[in-house]
């Protein structure tokens, strides 16, 4: 399993790369558009493969998706809203201001913080020291890697 882990985020390291250079053509949203469309294409495809694969899987699915309640479509709304705009203001860095780099560990060093706070406030979760600590230097070297 963490073979298949490492090697997927492996593969991702060069998105921010490649995304660079493809915006030094396209801006943000039109980026994202072409981006949303193939990634929607491959998604299909993979749609069209279980469809035929596997025998019952639409149906299930269709099961699955018609015993959602009100709450989760609204969490699915809010979880496709939150990826768009993130995703746009995300694009707009890497054109505009740090490198891919930076924004990288930005978002990951944020996301860690913030998951500890929700973690300590919201569902009383217990961190020792070192944990914290962890955290603390993590943040501390994203602002030494981003001063100039």
């Amino acid at each position: 399993m963490y073979l298949f882990v490492g090697i997927t985020q492996f593969m991702k390291i060069f998105n921010p790369y490649f995304r660079k250079h493809l915006l030094e053509t396209l801006e943000s949203h039109e980026y994202l558009f072409l981006n949303t469309f193939l990634v929607a294409f491959f998604v299909m495809l993979y749609f069209i493969y279980t469809l035929f694969s596997h025998d019952k899987y639409i149906h299930k699915l269709a099961y699955k998706i018609r015993n959602l309640t009100t709450t989760q479509i609204v969490y699915f709304i809010i979880i496709a809203l939150v990826t768009v705009i993130s995703s746009l203001i995300l694009i707009h860095f890497d054109k505009h201001y740090n490198t891919p780099l930076i924004n990288g560990l930005f978002t990951k060093v944020v996301a860690a913080a913030l998951l500890l706070l929700v973690g300590i406030f919201i569902f009383k979760e217990n961190y020792n020291y070192k944990q914290i600590c962890g955290i603390v230097l993590t943040v501390v070297g994203l602002f030494l890697i981003s001063c100039k």
